[in-house]
């Protein structure tokens, strides 16, 4: 899978193309809790804002996926969904308020709902059999991307300032643009569908208690860094003295493990432990890196924790992300990755509002001890979310065709 990657320049140029994507959508993550807190903005304002580009997901990925499934040309809305961002946050660098940082987050989110025709268009690289392992190698390019973006951010705050650091997603998204002038679409193996018959599939989609079930485990899984990683750990690091170099480095440190991790998943961790099980070990460490970082002032120790947080992520994540589309036809792969990309958008809005409610009311403590519980409910949960993926009916064509991949992708 990753030689494929270095050997077939489409792959190269996608793959890259999706980085310079999430340094755009998620560029300023780890500066902007801390920034608002400087500019006395109120905690339970803070957490609405960070929630700003969840709810947009929330609210456009599913129609979004039904839409283009119809006009089959994935990449006119990805890049209108770009070009949001590349206005916004320039906007926010010259009116730094409330209101405009939370235009940007929604900018943001609305270009993040354009995810799932990055996904699809992605798999359609690759044969039916690899797609699984081909959406955790594209999920890679979320860690390498905001990694990067951390690291351009963190020099730029330290240096010039924070506001000038709004232009780091602005100028991503300006040459993710233009490399997606080079991308081609793969044509699909069926005709372009009536508007009439997306609209059944979607219904099928809806009816599918399989990927709702997935896609609420994802919710709480994703809604973990959303509520620590961009929330709660930078307002916690900058209590004990963080500067903007610190948040940058603890913020990178999840990436960099979330994305081994998932580099680790299509390769290793699915061979050996198989899908449920590797889920079921990155959900427990996520309960662990959620209740030992409030429980420690020493930063080298928060460092650990943050590590094994974006390790566990990795792992657990890329699995629901595999799971979406194990047992699905190829002609609903984009509806049923919007609704579960829909669904767990979810976790990306109620985590960080949920977070700025208990600083506000509460302290930050009993955040990181909410999000333990709920990783735990998900833990328990998750076996019998993959039983009913594999238990998922295709259509008699769709079956043949597929050959049961979930028989053997799901264990």
């Amino acid at each position: 899978m990753f030689r494929a990657l270095f050997s077939r320049p489409e792959l190269l140029t996608f793959f890259t193309m999706s980085v310079l994507f999430f340094i755009c959508i998620h560029g300023f993550d780890a500066f902007m809790a801390p920034y608002m807190v400087r500019l006395g903005i109120e905690p339970q304002t803070i957490g609405m804002i960070m929630g700003a580009s969840g709810l947009a997901s929330l609210c456009i990925r599913f129609p979004l996926s039904v839409i283009s499934d119809v006009m089959k040309n994935r990449k006119v809305f990805m890049q209108f969904a770009l070009l949001l961002p590349v206005i916004a946050w320039p906007l926010a660098w010259m009116f730094p308020a409330a209101l405009t940082f939370w235009l940007a987050k929604l900018a943001c989110g609305i270009a993040a709902a354009s995810w799932v025709l990055y996904n699809i268009i992605f798999i359609r690289y690759f044969p039916r059999d690899d797609a699984p392992a081909a959406v955790a190698l594209l999920a890679l390019a979320g860690p390498i991307g905001v990694f990067i973006s951390n690291a351009i951010c963190g020099a730029v705050a330290l240096w010039l300032g924070s506001t000038q650091a709004f232009f780091v997603p602005a100028i991503a998204g300006c040459l993710a643009l233009l490399l997606s002038l080079r991308v081609r679409e793969e044509e699909d193996s069926h005709k372009a569908p009536h508007l009439k018959a997306c609209i059944d599939s979607a219904k099928r989609q809806l009816a599918d208690r399989s990927i709702w079930f997935i896609g609420l485990l994802a919710t709480v899984v994703i809604l973990v860094p959303f509520a620590t990683r961009d929330t709660l750990t930078p307002i916690y690091a900058q209590q004990l003295g963080a500067k903007a170099g610190t948040l940058a480095v603890l913020s990178n440190i999840h990436l960099l493990f979330y994305g081994v991790a998932v580099a680790l998943c299509s390769s290793v961790f699915y061979q050996r432990l198989g899908l449920v099980n590797t889920a079921l070990v990155g959900i427990g460490l996520q309960i662990i890196s959620s209740i030992f970082v409030p429980l420690t002032s020493n930063m080298w120790l928060i460092y650990l924790w943050q590590a094994l947080a974006g390790f566990s992520f990795g792992m657990a994540f890329a699995v629901f992300m595999s799971l979406s589309v194990v047992n699905t036809s190829e002609h609903e792969q984009t509806t049923r990755m919007g609704l579960f990309q829909t669904i767990y958008s979810c976790g990306m809005f109620f985590g960080p509002v949920l977070m700025g409610v208990l600083l506000q009311y509460v302290n930050v403590y009993a955040g990181y001890w909410v999000i333990g519980g709920l990783c735990l409910i998900a833990g328990v949960l998750t076996p019998l979310a993959a039983k009913r993926v594999q238990q998922r009916q295709l259509p008699p064509a769709a079956r043949k065709a597929s050959g049961m991949l979930s028989q053997d992708a799901v264990k």
